[in-house]
């Protein structure tokens, strides 16, 4: 077995499509979300905030989706999921400060993210019944960013593609690019980046890979370096 052989295999986020089992855990983690951002803020500030979602998305949404529709991003519905994730984060940072917002979306994203993003995607037990699963989850991650390039989510440059490494710069990502349009590149990283630190490393944890990564645009950094490494392995 191989990566060619993976659910979703050779698609990014664009064309990725959960199984009916999936999409109810997507259905149901989403519910999880808006109960426990209830929880946090309160129902008075759960319902301002819910407005300032709303307010955000309708002051930026024509120039944003403009933005990323000139960068290749031709899904409406997809443009607008990104439009939304960021004003989300942004009109909880307007409420309750970057920190506290910080600190709120990450528990959120700790608790949440596997079961909102991981459906679509193999997890470590179909990795590992693979021939070779490092080498599978390197060739399943290439065909899913060189997807996510095609489809405009983002521009990379391929770093290393060695037996024990694979590794890549972002120089473009589409949620900062809407992070930008709200007025402030940071919201990229509370509502999005971070989640990699929490899926990447539930993969490669168990396949004997390490994931680095020194810098974000999100933080200024003039790319989002990616590296994946298995020290114990030899593949050839």
């Amino acid at each position: 077995m191989k990566a060619e052989d993976l659910k979703n295999y050779g698609k990014g986020l664009v064309d990725s499509v959960p199984d009916a089992e999936a999409a109810r855990r997507i259905r149901q983690a989403s519910r999880r979300v808006r109960e426990l951002l209830r929880a946090e803020l309160g129902d008075g500030l759960f319902e301002e905030h819910a407005t300032r979602v709303s307010q955000e998305i309708e002051r930026v949404k024509p120039q944003a989706l403009h933005a990323l529709e000139a960068r290749g991003l031709h899904n409406r519905p997809i443009a607008e999921g990104i439009v939304r994730r960021i004003a989300i984060m942004k009109a909880l940072a307007d409420l309750l400060g970057m920190d506290r917002a910080s600190a709120v979306q990450r528990r959120l994203l700790d608790i949440t993210l596997l079961d909102l993003m991981t459906p679509m995607w193999p997890t470590v037990e179909d990795y590992k019944r693979c021939d070779d699963p490092p080498r599978a989850f390197m060739d399943y991650t290439k065909g899913s960013m060189n997807a996510n390039v095609r489809d405009g989510l983002h521009d990379i440059v391929w770093t290393d593609d060695s037996p024990t490494a694979l590794a890549f710069d972002v120089r473009y990502c589409a949620w900062h690019e809407a992070a930008k349009a709200l007025g402030d590149p940071y919201l990229c990283y509370p509502s999005t980046c971070y989640g990699d630190e929490i899926t990447i490393p539930t993969v490669l944890d168990e396949l004997g890979g390490v994931f680095t990564r020194k810098g974000t645009l999100a933080q200024g950094a003039p790319v989002c370096d990616f590296r994946y490494e298995f020290p114990q392995t030899d593949s050839r």
